[in-house]
């Protein structure tokens, strides 16, 4: 009996070391082989860092990137259950970690924590880069790979192409016209060197109430209504390091008209660059909900000065915003410096 339980605590212990309804392939130090475009995960004691990779890599923070190496321990790669591997020495170790993970099943098979397993596995297991995904708690590179789904016009019921639940997705390219981009439905979310070769409904939304949703890198074409819609209330998006190509109707607009609607939203606006056109505005938001929009080193192609504080393209409009089914939202044109457009002419340049 007590050798038994010592296998199952071992069981548990290996098992922590990757994610639910994954298998070990290597251990950091290693060098691991994986098939094309497969998901990785790297870590110990429940904290992992995903990446999508093909071929030989070596298992550690050369592959995953400083810091991610978790203390207290060996770490190790791991792949989703039933993925094929290229190297014999990796489906030793996904056999090896099957057979101790079915101890460990089996001493333990009436107990709550197998139930809690299987939860998880739901779960982290969807954290990968193939549509259609919930990425949750994580953060997936996926190594510039293009993915995409397809677009229906400009219905606002699309699924998203990704979901983050205070999570971060990197490095990937949307395909044009891929469904309705990024969601951020809780916590904090970014989305970091992600390209969008053509804006279908929307390239991202922030539906995190209280949350931020930051942009970082990454560019965007041809996004004909808006290129980053914001419908959660007391939140913030904040756009960084960001271009838009092609013809853009407006670059963030906080909701006009949504279900239950109000505010206060905020937008940080930083070093981007707008490439293309702007047929409306680069924002837009609602005063009387209390949105802010700050907007510094902002560059737009082809920006004429109409006057010394009016501009074409408009550069922050502000709005009274309604809640679905009550009329018609109205706008008060476009402000500088003021409590809702935080930005100056000296903070927009053209070129």
């Amino acid at each position: 009996m007590l050798g038994l339980t010592a296998l199952a605590s071992i069981g548990v212990a290996q098992a922590a070391n990757r994610p639910a309804g994954y298998v070990t392939i290597c251990s950091e130090g290693k060098t691991c082989s994986v098939p094309a475009n497969t998901s990785v995960a790297y870590g110990r004691a429940d904290k992992f860092t995903y990446k999508t990779l093909s071929g030989s890599f070596v298992c550690g923070e050369v592959t995953f990137g400083t810091g991610t190496k978790v203390a207290g321990g060996t770490n190790e790669c791991s792949v989703p259950s039933g993925t094929s591997s290229a190297s014999s020495a990796s489906s030793v170790a996904s056999s090896a970690a099957a057979s101790s993970s079915a101890a460990a099943s089996s001493a333990a098979s009436s107990s709550k924590a197998s139930s809690a397993a299987s939860s998880a596995a739901s779960s982290v297991a969807t954290n990968t880069c193939a549509p259609g995904s919930t990425i949750e708690n994580a953060t997936v590179d996926c190594g510039g790979i293009t993915v995409g789904t397809s677009c229906n016009g400009g219905s606002e019921s699309q699924q998203p192409l990704f979901t983050l639940k205070n999570a971060t997705i990197k490095n990937v390219r949307i395909n044009a016209n891929a469904a309705d981009g990024i969601h951020c439905v809780s916590g904090n979310c970014r989305a970091e060197n992600v390209v969008w070769e053509d804006v279908c409904e929307d390239a991202a939304t922030n539906k995190s109430e209280g949350g931020t949703f930051t942009i970082s890198g990454g560019s965007a074409n041809a996004a004909q209504d808006k290129t980053f819609q914001h419908n959660s209330k007391n939140s913030t998006f904040v756009i960084e390091n960001f271009n838009t190509y092609g013809a853009v109707g407006k670059l963030w607009r906080s909701c006009g008209d949504c279900t239950s609607n109000g505010g206060p939203r905020y937008v940080q606006i930083n070093n981007v660059t707008i490439n293309g056109t702007i047929s409306s505005t680069v924002v837009g938001l609602n005063r009387n909900y209390g949105d802010k929009a700050t907007i510094r080193n902002l560059k737009v192609k082809g920006l004429v000065w109409t006057s010394a504080i009016t501009s074409k393209p408009r550069i922050c409009e502000e709005w009274k915003g309604i809640e679905k089914g009550n009329g018609s939202t109205e706008k008060y044109g476009e402000f500088f410096n003021t409590a809702y457009c935080d930005v100056s002419p000296s903070d927009v340049t053209s070129f």
